[in-house]
């Protein structure tokens, strides 16, 4: 058997994740399965397995990926921007200014479908439960924590409950633009919420 370089399988792992995502997207996690994503990507079953145990493990592979690869951009970018409150306007402007696209409601549908999901098996509850605790939560706590350390924000705000309405917010706005689509006034809302939650934070 011929050697196969660590190049091709981390090219092939990529890319049975972002077929696994478009197969997601277009059917939904729970409808999809693992034969669909085998046609989606090309390759057998067999070869999907010797990557994946599972479809669970599959999707939380890829969220996992994604995300770290997020904040390690938003980390970089940070690096040049000294103020809190700018870090903030930076993650609303992301959503705010995202292209609304039946991409983008499929995505969000697909992590909101998951994230229910999840709430049913004890092991992928801890695993999301963890992540959003670990990852999404503290990293918006340790902003709002720099803003009340640079007075630029209330002391009495809870960074931790702070980082948490942040992402009820996005979320919240999300899963009503999938299901809603064009019938929903996406930036506005946007808009709105970055004023409401700037005025909760700033003195």
């Amino acid at each position: 058997m011929p050697k196969v370089s660590d190049d091709y399988k981390e090219k092939k792992r990529e890319h049975l994740l972002e077929s696994a995502l478009k197969c997601f997207g277009e059917k939904g996690y729970q409808a999809a399965t693992m034969d669909d994503i085998v046609v989606y990507s090309k390759t057998s079953k067999g070869l999907i397995y010797n990557y994946f145990k599972s479809k669970e493990e599959l999707y939380i592979s890829l969220m996992e990926e994604r995300t770290s690869k997020s904040f390690q951009q938003l980390i970089e970018r940070f690096t040049s921007i000294s103020s809190a409150k700018e870090k903030i306007q930076v993650l609303f402007r992301i959503y705010k200014e995202r292209p609304q696209t039946t991409e983008w409601r499929n995505l969000i549908s697909v992590h909101m479908e998951f994230w229910i999901n999840s709430a049913k098996q004890d092991n992928l509850r801890e695993i999301m439960k963890n992540r959003y605790k670990e990852q999404y939560r503290l990293f918006m706590a340790k902003i709002i924590e720099e803003g009340k350390m640079k007075g630029e924000f209330k002391k009495e705000v809870s960074s931790e409950a702070a980082g948490s309405l942040f992402w009820a917010m996005i979320d919240g706005i999300c899963l009503h633009y999938s299901v809603v689509a064009e019938d929903y006034a996406y930036r506005e809302h946007f808009e709105a919420a970055e004023d409401m939650y700037m005025n909760y934070l700033l003195l």
